[in-house]
């Protein structure tokens, strides 16, 4: 648990942020976010994630790592799905310079032709499309991907195990799950294009939520998509889909920054050692400790430092 000093500071940090955006709510705005002048953006090290447990967890985590190191963080949490929190990183007037991503899902955001789908690929051709103010800090070995995932049921009843099993069945059935799982990769556009799989209706849900399983639990929905972090899971005994032909690209948490951002060495240096430190069975326990044991993500964030050493 943090320590009386250590909650009254970040309590001190969050109002100071509160009235910083305050500030520059009275003089400047723009389409996804707050921004004011470079020179503003720019003094210091501004941290956003996107709007589910495991961004604002890794955010967190970020952030506590860099002020143990002595860097002065501010937070933008929840600034919602890749669309807006990558404007908010991008271009002449960023309102963040460090936000957690994955891997593949960063280069699809800018080129889905994807000619090789393995880690090393990606790797090599995040390179060459990213823009020239952005870059990755290193990989994790901690990794977070789409899971196309049916209920045991529902696969016995198909005689499913991979995704191309679906493709002589899916127009008896109706898939589920977030606006972006029916227009992405990994989703029913992948599914579409590479295994020609056309499913009879879509519904949509939320992302990985209760909703989508419940919906799934009752067959009201028959194939959905959850994340491989997710104790719900392995807690309801689904059953993910093998993926034979990569339209799940690689999921390796990876921190992207400004190339301009403050304290540069530093936050290479603190960054790159959360990195080495995550796990996905380490970042799966802290999602469920936040999203089934409620326990408060800072505290989760506080926990996982402590023990790698990196607090």
């Amino acid at each position: 648990m943090p320590s009386t000093t250590t909650s009254r500071s970040r309590l001190v940090r969050t109002a100071l942020g509160v009235l910083g955006v305050t500030a520059l709510a009275t003089t400047t705005l723009s389409g996804c976010g707050l921004v004011g002048s470079s020179e503003d953006q720019l003094g210091t090290v501004v941290i956003g994630s996107a709007n589910f447990t495991e961004s604002e967890l890794l955010g967190e985590i970020y952030a506590q790592a860099l002020e143990a190191d002595g860097v002065e963080v501010e937070q933008q949490p929840g600034i919602g799905a890749r669309e807006a929190y990558m404007k908010a990183i991008e271009g002449d007037n960023p309102s963040i310079n460090i936000l957690p991503e994955y891997l593949g899902y960063l280069l699809e955001y800018y080129n889905d032709d994807i000619p090789d789908p393995t880690v090393q690929g990606v790797t090599q051709q995040l390179g060459q499309d990213l823009p020239p103010e952005l870059e990755t800090l290193r990989m994790s070995p901690a990794t977070d991907e789409d899971a196309v995932v049916v209920t045991p049921e529902t696969a016995q009843r198909y005689d499913l195990e991979t995704i191309a099993d679906l493709r002589p069945v899916a127009d008896q059935m109706t898939a589920g799950g977030s606006p972006e799982f029916r227009t992405r990769r990994a989703g029913l556009a992948g599914m579409r294009e590479v295994y020609g799989v056309e499913f009879k209706d879509y519904k949509t849900l939320d992302t990985g939520g209760p909703l989508s399983l419940k919906q799934l639990l009752n067959d009201d929905i028959q194939v959905t998509d959850f994340f491989t972090t997710q104790s719900v899971i392995e807690e309801n005994n689904l059953v993910i889909l093998k993926d034979p032909k990569n339209i799940v690209l690689p999921g390796n948490v990876v921190p992207v920054i400004r190339s301009d951002i403050p304290d540069k060495e530093q936050v290479t240096q603190t960054l790159d050692s959360v990195s080495a430190a995550l796990t996905t069975a380490k970042l799966t326990e802290m999602v469920k400790a936040i999203d089934v044991d409620k326990e408060p993500k800072e505290d989760v964030a506080e926990q996982f430092l402590s023990s790698a050493g990196l607090n």
